[in-house]
């Protein structure tokens, strides 16, 4: 095998993917490295429950920017590689223990007359503020999304010369436990709401990243999946860089990124063999496996690693509980409307915000209590490839925990504690569902916080997005001053993974940006255009 590239990328997520695909396309001779048997990072499905053919998403479920990232179009990820999305009319139901529930549909209409129920002013409130939201959406986030981001006075000064921009940035000092108890008034309400703007790592008594809340209001209704499980859009992903000439190594651990004179030359493996990188080295691997593990100090600026030291990781980790079982769930609240059967997702034990802040607040004490609620999905309703036309079923929790449970992440790794914590998550559906018996369920694995980490070696301390979503950890800020436009001080290293600008979750933002700084630093014209959605936001004076 040539040992010699115009560009090495470090992880095949789909961060890293991504970067290969777009770059392979630009005609470059692009190498990835993967430490791991099989590419595709948290973007999995697997057949772990025991149950041949039963395929769970261990992770990665949810796509929520279909509609936004340019990949799609450009790499004609549907038409020429077949990924398919799937997007149920009924997006979420939180169920209660009266009966009752609170949907979200696709259909704005719809999800007022579900909140109805429940308080017609919030019914109101919720029409018209999703409409400034799908208006923000449009102008400034979704663009924002896929362009390098602006240093914090020169964004805000754009955002400033616009009415839309300067409604935004109302929210921005603001936390989601405020924003949701200004606007609503109903307990039921509100704790959806809450839930659904903080699951992806905002905490809901953070300050100074409100401007994120308009984003996840408009998205918590807009989420896809995908057909045949989530690990198919790195499969597509890898055809693209395989159809380009693009070589992958999987099974390979990087241990170090060889700088000399300031400018990265390539990437050192485990077995000793050596990868020239004549143009670019991209890593998608977490800032502190990057800089502290693969590049020697002394090639350094010690301001620089020194302030890597500060990085903050989340909050909390993920406790996953995949379940096998033999027929699909049957909800309380669906006796009266079979529809609550199908929703894409269910918010189950979180009733009350009392509920979900209370939950937040014990994750920050090591604690997993048995009873707090999680996110629940049924995959094999929707997609019969999830479960192979065999029969049975798939359902998925993902549950917010402590990384170090009770003080010390071993704790998760006992047998006994992963059972009792994936019986309290099944004590805490069956106050929901009529069939979550011994019957119906044939088996299930556990996925705990510490084995995340062990998993995936760049979901440090169980991190799913690389690391906390902090006022001085995002934007231009993301991962630092140095970073903030995916390069580095190192000449020639590039930064591409969810501790960049954007930020976490499949965004397909972060490998595309990282690309686009590839080919900005070395003068070359890009064989993709520029996003529309982008075009209008610089016409408008938005970015």
């Amino acid at each position: 095998m040539n040992r010699t590239f115009d560009v090495i990328v470090i992880g095949a997520g789909p961060n890293g993917l991504l970067s290969a695909a777009y770059l392979a396309k630009a005609g470059m001779k692009v190498l990835v490295i993967e430490r791991r048997h099989e590419m595709g990072g948290g973007a999995a499905t697997e057949e772990v429950t025991g149950t041949p053919t039963l395929r769970a998403n261990t992770h990665a479920y949810f796509m929520m920017m279909v509609d936004y990232a340019p990949a799609y179009k450009d790499l004609e990820l549907e038409i020429k590689y077949g990924l398919n999305h799937i997007y149920p009319d009924l997006q979420c139901v939180m169920p209660f223990s009266d009966g009752r529930a609170i949907c979200l549909y696709s259909d704005v209409e719809r999800t007022c007359k579900s909140f109805e129920q429940f308080s017609k002013k919030d019914a109101d409130t919720y029409r018209e503020l999703v409409k400034k939201c799908d208006i923000y959406m449009k102008e400034f986030i979704g663009p924002a999304t896929y362009v390098q981001p602006e240093g914090a006075l020169d964004a805000a000064q754009k955002l400033e010369s616009h009415e839309i921009g300067r409604e935004l940035s109302e929210f921005t000092t603001k936390n989601a436990r405020k924003v949701v108890g200004k606007y609503f008034e109903d307990p039921h309400v509100k704790s959806l709401l809450l839930h659904n703007i903080c699951m992806w790592g905002l905490d809901p008594n953070q300050d100074g990243l409100g401007y994120l809340i308009p984003l996840y209001l408009d998205r918590m209704y807009k989420y896809r999946m995908l057909q045949g499980g989530t690990h198919t859009l790195p499969q597509a992903l890898m055809k693209v860089v395989m159809e380009n000439g693009g070589r992958m190594l999987t099974a390979t651990i990087p241990t170090k990124i060889v700088v000399e004179n300031g400018v990265a030359k390539g990437v050192q493996v485990e077995d000793g063999r050596y990868f020239e990188a004549t143009k670019a080295v991209i890593s998608t691997i977490d800032l502190h496996q990057t800089f502290i593990d693969l590049i020697d100090k002394d090639v350094q600026d010690n301001d620089f690693v020194e302030s890597i030291q500060g990085w903050q990781w989340e909050h909390w980790a993920f406790l996953g509980v995949h379940i096998s079982l033999k027929e699909p769930l049957k909800f309380k609240a669906a006796e009266k409307n079979s529809e609550l059967n199908k929703s894409l997702y269910y918010v189950l034990g979180h009733e009350t915000t009392e509920d979900f802040l209370g939950h937040y607040e014990k994750i920050g004490q090591g604690i997993s209590d048995l009873k707090d609620g999680y996110v629940l999905t049924i995959p094999s309703v929707h997609d019969p490839m999830q479960c192979a036309h065999h029969g049975g079923h798939i359902c998925s929790i993902y549950k917010m925990a402590p990384y170090d449970l009770n003080g010390d992440s071993d704790n998760w790794i006992r047998h006994k504690t992963k059972e009792e914590h994936a019986m309290g998550c099944i004590d805490v559906l069956r106050r929901y569902v009529v069939n979550a018996t011994d019957e119906n369920i044939r088996n299930f694995y556990v996925s705990t916080p510490a084995e995340y980490s062990k998993k995936f070696a760049d979901m440090v301390r169980g991190s799913i997005k690389q690391g906390a979503y902090l006022p001085l950890q995002m934007g231009y800020m993301r991962p630092n001053e140095f970073c903030s436009t995916h390069r580095s001080p190192i000449k020639n290293l590039y930064m591409g993974g969810a501790c960049t600008y954007p930020g976490g979750t499949i965004l397909l933002a972060n490998g595309y940006l990282a690309a686009d700084a590839v080919v900005a630093e070395l003068g070359m014209e890009k064989w993709w255009e520029e996003p529309e959605i982008v075009k209008n936001a610089k016409a408008k004076g938005m970015l």
